[in-house]
């Protein structure tokens, strides 16, 4: 689940957040380690129900399509609190390599508790922001059936 939105969606999503919005939190350094570490967690998850649905499976579309939404909302919100490309890869990439090592069992833990923070997020999102959301995972779910 590696969000490598196109350069048109990463405008709509900061147009978008240029609006006010509730997700407008403070973050820091910590804040957005934990916003890694969840979208990292969450692209774990959903890289093993998109192998899946790419087989044909469509009973993971709606839990791909949950984990997508929440990932990208946790992005949105780290981006609108000043979080750019490079140090968000960077961050990315820390936190996929500190999982390889986390037992299963926690990865787990973390996941769920990360797809739940993103679904919030989510809501918290306002009309503007989740369109931009659910079109982009929307766009990224019918991507993995595309030849």
């Amino acid at each position: 689940m590696v969000f490598n939105a196109s350069v048109r969606w990463r405008t709509i999503l900061a147009a978008a957040l240029a609006v006010s919005s509730p997700w407008g939190v403070a973050q820091d350094a910590a804040g957005f380690d934990r916003t890694a570490s969840c979208v990292a967690a969450m692209k774990t998850k959903a890289a093993v129900f998109s192998e899946r649905y790419r087989a044909g499976d469509d009973t993971v579309k709606a839990e791909l399509t949950s984990l997508t939404e929440a990932g990208y909302a946790f992005i949105g919100a780290a981006y609108e609190a000043g979080l750019r490309k490079a140090d968000a890869d960077r961050l990315l990439s820390a936190a996929e390599e500190a999982q390889k090592n986390m037992p299963a069992a926690a990865l787990e833990n973390l996941t769920t508790a990360c797809h739940a923070e993103g679904a919030n997020l989510l809501a918290q999102a306002n009309v503007a922001e989740r369109v931009v959301v659910k079109a982009a995972a929307r766009a990224r779910i019918n991507r993995i059936r595309s030849p």
